[in-house]
């Protein structure tokens, strides 16, 4: 079919460009892209799913479930036999999550993507020096604005 070939090949275009901005396609934007191959260009979903990974790879648009897997025989490593990766180890993690990801990544988003992982494979954080996993519960959560006062754009001293 003559119009079945034309809409892969539009499909194709359109997830270069998606991945024009940021090489970077997380699991959400792979769902969107996915939904969108088979909703607005007609296609089957293992034609669109060939047609991403293929596109993905032509492209070097890294994709964040290829990522994740690459990521899992380290934190075996870094965890040991009982699966707990220390502060200074999961700062490693971060960082090679961010290389694989081909360092379109921040900090903090490297961080919560190495934090996803780690829960959904069953790894824990190693407790620090003073027994607190602290540093593992404050990634991802929203940083607080130190005053009110402060943010304003007038102060009385």
């Amino acid at each position: 079919m003559p119009g079945q070939d034309n809409s892969s090949d539009r499909f194709m275009g359109y997830v270069e460009l998606a991945g024009m901005d940021r090489p970077f396609v997380s699991k959400a934007e792979e769902r969107r892209l996915l939904e969108q191959g088979i909703s607005q260009f007609g296609l089957d979903p293992n034609e669109a799913r060939g047609i991403l990974l293929y596109a993905a790879q032509q492209n070097a648009i890294r994709m964040e479930r290829e990522v994740d897997g690459r990521m899992l025989p380290i934190l075996d490593r870094f965890g040991g036999k009982r699966k707990k990766v220390a502060k200074g180890k999961f700062k490693e993690a971060a960082s090679l999550y961010n290389e694989l990801a081909g360092g379109v990544l921040t900090d903090e988003e490297s961080r919560l993507y190495v934090k996803q992982v780690m829960e959904q494979n069953k790894f824990r954080p190693r407790r620090s020096m003073l027994m607190s996993r602290r540093w593992y519960d404050k990634i991802g959560k929203d940083k607080k604005p130190g005053s009110l006062l402060a943010s304003l754009p007038f102060r009385s001293v």
